[in-house]
This record gives C-alpha cells, sequence and structure tokens, in this order.
C-alpha cells in the first residue's frame, strides 16, 4: 500500500481503502479454495509499501464538524495504533484461508527489506517472494511467467500507487490474461486534476504523460469544451462536470478489457475533497458482483 504522500504517511482515510481490499481478499479466497481445476491463485501486490504505515494525525482544524470524542473514536485504544496502520500486505497475508503465493514489490530499497523481515516472519505459514524494482516490469514478469498458466491459475492484483504510475498498456497486459481480478486506484484528485487546468493550457509533456496513463489521446475533447468569454471570444475550457466525465469513460473503458467493472468506491479526505476512485476490474462475474457491494456499500452509508 503505497498511496502515501512524500513524508511516508498515509491519511486516516487508507483505513477505508485496506477495509474493502480485506473484505474483497476473504470472500475470495473462501471461493478459490474450493475450486479443485484450480492450480493457484496469487495476490500480487505492486506498491507494497513497507507493510506497516505511519497515519498523519487527524486535528479538529482538519474537519471542524468533528467533536474531539469523534476524532479520538476513529483510533483504537492501543497507543501503537494511535501512529501505525497495517498495509495492504498484512491485510493479505492476515485473512483465514491463504492465497498460494503472495508477491509483493516495492522499489524503495528500504521498504523492500521490510517486507523481507515480514517474509521471515510469515516463513512458516505463508509462501512470500519480496520483488525489489519498477512496479510495471514486475507486473510484466509475473503475468509472462512460462511457469504460471492462466487456464488454472488465478491472482487477484492489487494497483495502488500515489501518483500516475501504471500506465494504461499495463493494465491491457493484465487484461490479457484473463485470469487476474484487480483492484486499482485512479487518482482523480491527488495527480490527474493537477495536470488538467482550467485554460486547457497542457504542455507537451503533461499530455504525453496522460496519453500514456489513459492510452488514449480521447480524454481532451471529453473533458474540455469550446466556450465564450466575456469579450465574445471563443475558448477551451474544462467542463464543469470534467471529474464524473472521466471516471465514467475510465469505467467503460476498464469493463471492455476485462468484461466486468462495476460503480468505483469514492475515497475523500475528512474535509470531503475528493482523492481517488477505488475501482474493481475483472473477467468474472460472480468476483464482480463481490466487488460491487463491498465499494458500493460504502457509498450508500455517505447518503
Amino acid at each position: 500500500m503505497t498511496s502515501y504522500n512524500r513524508d511516508g504517511k498515509v491519511g486516516p482515510w487508507a483505513r477505508e481503502k485496506l477495509d474493502c481490499l480485506g473484505r474483497y481478499l476473504r470472500e475470495y479466497t473462501k471461493i478459490m479454495k474450493k475450486q479443485d481445476w484450480c492450480r493457484g491463485y496469487y495476490y500480487f501486490d505492486a506498491f507494497a509499501g513497507a507493510g506497516r504505515n505511519a497515519i498523519r494525525q487527524l486535528e479538529k482544524k482538519d474537519n471542524p464538524n468533528l467533536l474531539p470524542l469523534e476524532i479520538s473514536s476513529m483510533h483504537s485504544n492501543d497507543p501503537e495504533e494511535l501512529s501505525y496502520v497495517n498495509g495492504s500486505p498484512f491485510v493479505a497475508l492476515d485473512i483465514e484461508h491463504p492465497f498460494s503465493k503472495y508477491f509483493f514489490v516495492e522499489k524503495d530499497h528500504h521498504r523492500a527489506n521490510e517486507l523481507r523481515s515480514i517474509q521471515r516472519e510469515y516463513a512458516g505459514s505463508r509462501n512470500i517472494e519480496v520483488r525489489e524494482g519498477d512496479a510495471n516490469q514486475s507486473i510484466r514478469n509475473f503475468l509472462f511467467d512460462k511457469g504460471i498458466n492462466w487456464k488454472s491459475c488465478r491472482a487477484v492484483m492489487f494497483l495502488d500507487p500515489f501518483g500516475m504510475q501504471v500506465p494504461w498498456s499495463t493494465i491491457e497486459a493484465i487484461a490479457s490474461t484473463k485470469g487476474v481480478e484487480t483492484i486499482l486506484n485512479l487518482p482523480v484528485g491527488m495527480a490527474i486534476q493537477r495536470l488538467l487546468p482550467k485554460s486547457g493550457d497542457i504542455n507537451l509533456a503533461q499530455r504525453e504523460m496522460l496519453n500514456s496513463y489513459f492510452g488514449s489521446a480521447e480524454w481532451e475533447e471529453l473533458l474540455y469544451e469550446k466556450a465564450e468569454n466575456l469579450f465574445g471570444d471563443i475558448g477551451i475550457t474544462k467542463a464543469r462536470d470534467s471529474g464524473e466525465r472521466l471516471v465514467g469513460w475510465y469505467r467503460k473503458r476498464l469493463k471492455k478489457l476485462f468484461g466486468f467493472a462495476p460503480s468505483p468506491r469514492l475515497i475523500c479526505n475528512t474535509k470531503g475533497s475528493h482523492l481517488y476512485y477505488l475501482f474493481f476490474a475483472g473477467p468474472n462475474e460472480t468476483g464482480a458482483k463481490i466487488a460491487a457491494y463491498i465499494l458500493n456499500q460504502g457509498q450508500a452509508l455517505r447518503r
């Protein structure tokens, strides 16, 4: 789980995402352990982090509507839990029915060593491989490993980078296996909107980054409109509902690739600002129904 800021910490809202992940993994492994045809089902965390992450403390000024009691209730009474949260590696390792094998990828050497400590801790009960290096290359090495036959093997892949590190070409490679369920975040508020100014004045480097991330230049026509200014001149401006358009378009393209992509879950910070959308995409209808229930349950609670 590495959708943290450069200070190495995560916000308290990370618990919401991790809860969704854990609930899906528990249901997935309950089903897969009964499938006699399956020769192996794997968990692949492409941005695993260090395993545990410091939580940026929630202060009243972050949300003036919260009473002190409500702030403290967001944390455990355990002093350790006041400052740290178990990340996605522990969420995946601590489910009742383990995966056949776990793959944890981390580019940072220090955090990769922390993962190796976890590997040693679980050596007697979990089959873990730690890969240090680039996430996209590690994903491709895994997907096209000659020792894995996707007709008789399955996997869940968790893609949780801080920004736009996963290009559309990687998403296409994952979908091509027809055997990988994918949980990923679309960092609309954390990264993407920062590259989409209202004026439409996007430089070449930004445009190339967006084209690579989305695997298409259609985003520009979708998100920007011609508009008349106060002087009667026609210019380009970002659509007011650009975020909704982008999410709908991205979901449609995931569905076309994978087969199933239910409505995503919006993750907000303590001020209510949009951070990212948590998506599920996969080739299996049952998995999609489970994911839809988990993702949309949180949205219903907000309404």
